[in-house]
């Protein structure tokens, strides 16, 4: 298994006057592309100010009901060719705003036509003196983020990207996160809780008056999701649908061809999903749980003492996973090669503690040998369930698998080990995974990277595969949001079940897995510049994650 050390990502804040930011920039980085597939009838709020022409008034929005406030009082907004604009403006340099209500986790967009200075979006908008937004200096080439309280605005985000006409701005919240997007490529974020609550979004303009708006979309959260039962940011691989820019390997692709064989180098290659045994079962913790020290055998560095119920389930299987929710419902204590010395003592073979409301992946982020967390792509007892509350028919998540040894992949000359970031030294691994299994160099025989991600491809038609009702469900999730190759296993191809899944679910399953991965190719366009491919999703990204209870 793994040993990793932290990565610490510094965040850049600079507290300013009025005017343009400092002359700092916040370099790019390609987190994940946004979602650009919506249908305009899936937006909440939309407007294409496609209306007769008007210099004192921009009407009311095309979808959602509501009619444009101006701020401030006295200034109008109007339309102009389909575009909206500033019309008359207060004779300072100071904002001016068009918003609508819309709700504090919210995907906000717009599109700008024609250039402004400082001219841009807004959101989570209180007043003039106490809003968000994220606005163009053209000057200077490049986009600022903007927090104004009580009057005094600072700027946490700089954007090195010279403003362009037809540049789609986005902005995503979810409590206090906030997430920029550039024509569908993440610039970065901030996490402040300033204006949390707040929820009216729309336009902004200065006095050059020269900035036309297209194409405004809101797409409000209600932020419902349990980060307990469906872990992980919405961005997050394990949650982010798989791109329409995807593209699928043939059957002949080395790592495909091994992927879905039924023999590699002699061994016979099953298709299984794990669940009584080899799987990774959830416990919760109380404040009335033994508070108990574990310690990591390979890297005391790793060791902890944290709340586990003296009922807590050990797998079953030599892996003896054990995954304990904390009681503030925030992180989950992953542990793998488990032993209860007693109700307050245990011996793993590693450790490591899992933001529920973070990325769920490493380095030194989980216990699988991909380095992350072990319970992304796990299929939860909820979703096979028809009698639970949560239940709702399909898995919307990417899947986590594992293959063996004979079908992982090894690339010459680096050996089992960590550099000074806890990324693996033994090559052969691609993004998302930041390691692979120790001795790697040796039992690594194949052609698939650990961390490969596949999916079935969109002109499959899962309806005529002859598959059960459970069958489908998992078809249409590996086809919606694909699989992720998290780890080795002996002589399968193996999914995962949480073990308190119904069994009937998990039958009728695994007599569907062998046609199921039959249909799998490997996704060759995927990395952290366009994670699970590029392009507009095949479905819309999933809600908000609700704070903890």
């Amino acid at each position: 298994m793994k040993r990793c050390l932290p990565l610490l990502l510094p965040l850049l804040t600079w507290n300013l006057a009025c005017g343009a930011p400092a002359e700092t920039d916040v370099l790019d980085a390609a987190l994940a592309p946004t979602s650009r597939s919506d249908d305009l009838s899936d937006a909440n709020l939309y407007d294409s100010f496609t209306r007769t022409n008007s210099t004192s008034s921009l009407g009311s929005l095309e979808q959602g009901g509501q009619g444009w406030s101006i701020t401030p009082a006295g200034t109008a907004w109007g339309v102009q060719s389909g575009r909206a604009y500033l019309a008359t403006d207060d004779a300072t340099w100071n904002d001016h705003y068009a918003t609508v209500n819309g709700s504090a986790n919210v995907r906000v967009l717009v599109s700008l036509a024609t250039l402004g200075q400082y001219s841009g979006l807004t959101f989570r908008f209180v007043d003039r003196s106490n809003c968000w937004k994220l606005a163009t200096d053209v000057s200077a080439g490049r986009y600022f983020l903007t927090r104004f309280v009580g009057g005094t605005q600072t700027f946490p985000l700089q954007i090195a990207q010279a403003p362009v006409a037809g540049d789609v701005l986005e902005v995503r919240t979810s409590g206090s996160r906030i997430d920029v997007f550039i024509n569908g490529v993440a610039k970065g974020g901030v996490t402040d809780t300033s204006h949390q609550t707040a929820t009216r979004v729309g336009l902004l303009a200065s006095q050059d008056n020269l900035a036309r708006f297209d194409e405004f979309r809101v797409y409000t959260q209600t932020a419902t999701r349990n980060a307990t039962l469906h872990p992980f940011r919405s961005d997050s691989v394990w949650n982010l649908p798989i791109g329409q820019g995807a593209t699928y390997a043939s059957t002949t692709d080395p790592a495909t061809a091994d992927f879905i064989a039924t023999n590699v180098n002699g061994v016979n290659i099953n298709t299984w999903a794990n669940w009584d045994v080899y799987s990774h079962p959830i416990t919760f913790a109380s404040t009335s749980s033994p508070w108990a020290t574990v310690t990591d055998y390979n890297d005391s560095g790793r060791s902890s003492a944290y709340y586990v119920p003296a009922t807590a389930t050990i797998a079953a299987g030599s892996d003896k996973h054990m995954h304990v929710i904390n009681p503030a419902r925030t992180f989950i204590d992953e542990a793998w090669d488990t032993t209860r010395v007693s109700t307050t003592a245990y011996r793993v073979g590693r450790h490591h503690k899992i933001d529920l409301y973070g990325m769920g992946l490493g380095p030194q982020n989980g216990v699988r040998a991909y380095g992350g967390s072990a319970i992304g792509g796990l299929i939860r007892a909820w979703e096979t369930n028809p009698s639970d509350a949560a239940y709702t028919g399909k898995i919307q998540h990417a899947l986590a698998v594992a293959v063996d040894r004979v079908q992982l992949y090894y690339q010459c000359c680096g050996t089992s080990g960590y550099d000074a970031n806890g990324y693996g030294t033994a090559k052969g691994y691609v993004w998302p995974a930041t390691e692979q299994d120790w001795g790697s160099e040796t039992n690594y025989l194949g052609h698939v990277p650990m961390g490969s991600y596949f999916a079935i491809p969109p002109s499959v038609n899962i309806q005529a595969l002859g598959l059960s009702p459970e069958g489908r469900m998992v078809a249409q999730a590996l086809q919606d949001f694909g699989a992720y190759v998290t780890d080795a296993t002996g002589g399968t191809v193996a999914f995962y079940v949480e073990p308190t899944a119904p069994s009937v679910f998990v039958s009728a399953l695994r007599k569907d897995l062998p046609a199921i991965r039959a249909q799998m190719r490997r996704v060759t366009n995927n990395s952290a510049a366009t994670p699970n491919g590029p392009g507009t999703r095949r479905v819309p990204l999933l809600p908000a994650l609700a704070p903890a209870p």
